[in-house]
């Protein structure tokens, strides 16, 4: 690299030189010319009407032939920084400067970690799936590189329809499978095909995670609240609800930790089946069940009135963006339609491979190893909150990635988070998920991203915070559902 003055002659301060770094030994001259001239106009070292050496006087400064020079001259003349008249020098164009954008801060580090809602990234598969995307791109046919069916790679479908009616219990086919990039984007899709179907409403659970509530109001819709309790979504409540479909999670209810009854199960399929409206099943993280095995699916109640939507971001990394869902015949069309004009399509490589992470067994095994992690930190996890909050109650099924620690309605939970951000601690609020009414209070600890060892002290010092905050029960012993 070379920092090489060329003598322009700019109207408003007289002839001054321009520095200008200019590879001169390696790759292609007349690019590095190009390309230190086109940088030195756009970042206003050259301004507008600044008169440029002429191409016979640039070339001698610049021992290099006199054709490179004029090349160069023409091409950033084609692309609007120089206008070239005959027998002159070119003349630097105004160019507009963009407008600075504040730069975002970077994720923050936290010492101690409860999110709730990603698994431990470090447990990723890398090098099962790096076998897997070997094997796909060497097994890949051509048209996989090509424009395909946008409802994602034949392989993938028919794999996940095996996956899914074995281990939740899905009845679908290839045919019904749509795959997305992740939860949102599959939400997303549904809820542009229920807005032109006439659609005007979704009903949520309340509370619930409020990332998705956005994703539907942007979709068009708009949100209704349906209240849960520790037997999952209140279906007695839906009789006079307005939503013409309603989202639910009833493998492992979030925030809560609930998982739906029975009896409940019963009840909103047949409610979806007399009112004609549309259940949608987030089943996010149901592989991980703990004292027992994972309920099914609903949608294998009733195929043509739920769509059961799942990823892979919870069981290998939300970085993957990889999520499908299972449509009812009526919709397979629209939701396609939906998909092409949205992208086009999934990625066909981490199709490929996650196919074959499915098909070779490896996903069920990967699952089964980061199940066991999980367990033996939620165990840790109620037995560290027995030991320093046995006050408090402590909610959820022995599922999932999440525990619920209930605090009584004088606390402001938002203000402990605060105070808890302060002290390096990362935890969320229960009471800003509430869609309705006044919220019920507490903390959301996740243990995905914790050590067996850390847990015992991350959960003491989240104890010395509730206690500063008046949040702790002098007396009382903690109780878990």
């Amino acid at each position: 690299m070379e920092t090489i003055p060329i003598g322009a002659f700019d109207a408003a301060t007289g002839g001054r030189d321009v520095f200008l770094d200019i590879e001169l030994q390696r790759g292609s001259l007349r690019r590095n010319l190009r390309v230190a001239l086109r940088e030195a106009i756009q970042q206003g070292r050259l301004s507008a009407g600044t008169r440029l050496p002429s191409s016979r006087r640039l070339a001698s400064d610049l021992q290099v032939s006199r054709g490179v020079v004029a090349d160069t001259y023409d091409q950033l003349a084609a692309e609007g920084y120089l206008a070239v008249a005959p027998r002159q020098a070119p003349l630097v164009v105004a160019v507009a400067a963009p407008t600075p954008l504040t730069i975002e801060p970077g994720r923050p580090t936290w010492p101690i970690d409860f999110v709730a809602t990603t698994p431990d990234v470090e447990l990723f598969p890398r090098r099962a799936w790096l076998r897997a995307m070997e094997r796909a791109m060497r097994a890949a046919p051509n048209a996989a590189f090509d424009y395909g069916d946008h409802r994602g790679r034949p392989e993938l479908r028919v794999a996940l329809r095996e996956y899914l009616g074995r281990v939740r219990g899905v009845r679908t086919e290839p045919e019904r499978i749509v795959v997305t990039q992740g939860f949102t984007q599959a939400l997303y899709l549904l809820c542009r095909v229920l807005r032109a179907g006439g659609a005007r409403t979704l009903t949520f659970e309340t509370p619930s995670a409020p990332t998705p509530w956005a994703t539907v109001a942007a979709a068009g819709l708009a949100l209704e609240a349906a209240p849960v309790d520790d037997h999952g979504l209140r279906t007695d409540r839906l009789a006079h609800a307005a939503g013409d479909a309603v989202l639910v999670t009833p493998a492992h209810q979030f925030p809560t930790g609930s998982v739906m009854a029975a009896d409940r199960r019963a009840a909103l399929v047949a409610w979806a089946r007399e009112r004609d409206r549309l259940i949608i099943e987030d089943d996010y993280d149901a592989e991980f069940r703990y004292d027992r095995v994972a309920i099914g699916a609903i949608q294998g109640l009733d195929p043509e009135r739920v769509v059961h939507i799942g990823t892979t971001s919870k069981t290998l990394a939300p970085g993957i963006r990889l999520g499908w869902m299972s449509v009812p015949v009526d919709l397979v069309a629209e939701v396609k339609a939906e998909k092409s004009a949205l992208d086009s399509g999934s990625p066909a490589l981490e199709q490929l491979a996650f196919a074959n992470v499915l098909a070779s067994g490896e996903y069920d095994r990967h699952v089964a190893r980061a199940r066991q992690t999980y367990r033996h930190r939620r165990d840790a996890m109620m037995a560290a909150v027995g030991r320093h909050l046995p006050g408090l109650r402590l909610d959820g099924a022995a599922a999932g990635l999440h525990v619920l620690l209930r605090l009584s309605g004088s606390v402001d939970d938002v203000a402990v988070v605060r105070v808890a951000a302060e002290r390096g601690v990362r935890v969320e609020a229960l009471s800003p998920m509430s869609l309705v009414g006044a919220p019920d209070r507490g903390l959301v600890l996740g243990y995905s991203r914790l050590s067996v060892e850390g847990i015992d002290p991350a959960v003491g010092l989240l104890a010395d915070i509730l206690r500063s905050a008046g949040a702790v029960p002098r007396h009382g012993q903690a109780s878990s559902s």
